[in-house]
């Protein structure tokens, strides 16, 4: 990378730049913030693109600065200045209000900056991720610029890195909380069905992970408000009925992996109690797809196995007990995973246990998907109206 610059531009080779320009780390910090209003305020086209140009000029000797080699020689006490700077200059702010005029390899710079400033620690504290704690503001800004991105040409550059960014926050716990009470969230359910690949991608891998990576965390201050679980499940839920297969898939590995996490007893009762919620799962265990079917039938195990089934769940179980045992009857059987086969033999069974419904009419059998419920291999019997 740096040979590209110096190819380019002598001046940006690393060793030369640093004894050229004998800085204190304030100073760094303070002339890239000056650029960053030049490229604010320039309508000169020359002097704006000089402006970038030294934005990532220093952006890398910065970087450079806080790795350190044999021949900088830097010591504790400059890069504690260093830090320092940049938490008193709000460094992080201005660069994120400034992201989409940065250059290319200023922005992965900036990145990489990031993360070196979240892992520095002193006397055993994390201190870029308690500065980030008192001023919350740099991490809603993350959130908004990933937004502000997608109006733009070019959202791809600006969402990726950015978004990767909000991942490293999320490896913390207090980061975590701060985006999590910020209610941009939610956008990240939108922005999953927009259709570029890579943004939806990114944004499931967001919420996924801002969802499991702290369960206690929330479990007691996210899914412990009635508001959040009844969002939660209406947008996963879109996801899972109407999302491309990626997305269906991934958004039902998630609302398996969180429902059968015990701290999370108010989703699990509120999710599996719904007799909508169940049509919807045992209409994606029809999908095609293996593993989509494996998926949803992580979620369809836990409702069956709910003690305390709620009539209307009840009421449709039992209205499709035979063509639910005939689905198992070749469910998973290619399967080498013995736990998988076992809790299988549960399900069925929980299903025989049901009661058996003795008419002649046809019709009050449940078709919840269109079709009866079959994976790839099991044969469909007649069609029946939907209840």
């Amino acid at each position: 990378m740096f040979k590209k610059y110096k190819n380019k531009n002598p001046e940006l080779d690393m060793t030369f730049w640093w004894k050229k320009n004998p800085k204190l780390p304030v100073d760094h910090v303070k002339f890239i913030i000056e650029q960053l209003s030049k490229i604010d305020s320039s309508w000169n086209p020359d002097s704006r693109r000089k402006a970038q140009e030294e934005c990532t000029r220093y952006l890398m000797g910065t970087k450079h600065f806080m790795l350190g080699d044999a021949e900088t020689n830097i010591t504790t006490d400059a890069l504690d200045e260093l830090y320092a700077a940049m938490y008193r200059h709000d460094f992080f702010y201005e660069l994120l209000l400034h992201f989409s005029d940065l250059e290319f390899e200023a922005r992965k710079e900036v990145i990489l900056i990031f993360s070196i400033c979240l892992r520095h620690s002193k006397d055993n504290k994390h201190v870029t991720v308690d500065y980030l704690v008192s001023e919350p503001r740099t991490i809603n800004q993350m959130l908004r610029t990933i937004e502000l991105a997608l109006q733009g040409k070019n959202a791809h550059d600006i969402f990726l890195p950015v978004g990767n960014m909000i991942l490293e926050c999320i490896k913390y716990e207090q980061l975590c909380r701060i985006i999590l009470k910020d209610q941009q969230i939610w956008k990240f359910f939108e922005f999953v069905k927009l259709g570029y690949f890579e943004i939806s991608t990114e944004s499931l891998q967001i919420l996924s992970a801002a969802l499991t990576t702290h369960s206690k965390l929330v479990s007691k201050e996210f899914f412990s408000q009635d508001s959040n679980i009844v969002d939660f499940i209406q947008n996963i839920n879109k996801l899972i009925a109407h999302g491309t297969y990626v997305t269906k898939r991934q958004s039902t590995k998630l609302l398996g992996t969180l429902i059968v996490l015990r701290s999370n007893n108010q989703l699990m009762n509120q999710y599996i109690n719904s007799p909508e919620n169940l049509k919807l799962i045992m209409t994606v265990m029809t999908d095609k797809s293996k593993n989509l079917q494996n998926e949803a039938f992580n979620v369809f195990k836990v409702m069956i196995a709910n003690p305390r089934k709620s009539k209307p769940v009840s009421d449709i179980l039992i209205k499709n007990r035979e063509k639910l045992l005939m689905y198992f009857e070749t469910f998973g059987l290619d399967s080498l995973d013995q736990t998988f086969l076992d809790e299988r033999d549960f399900i069925i069974q929980e299903i025989e246990s049901l009661p058996r419904i003795v008419s002649s009419n046809a019709d009050s059998s449940c078709n919840l998907a269109g079709s009866p419920p079959k994976n790839t291999t099991t044969s469909s019997p007649s069609n029946n109206n939907a209840t």
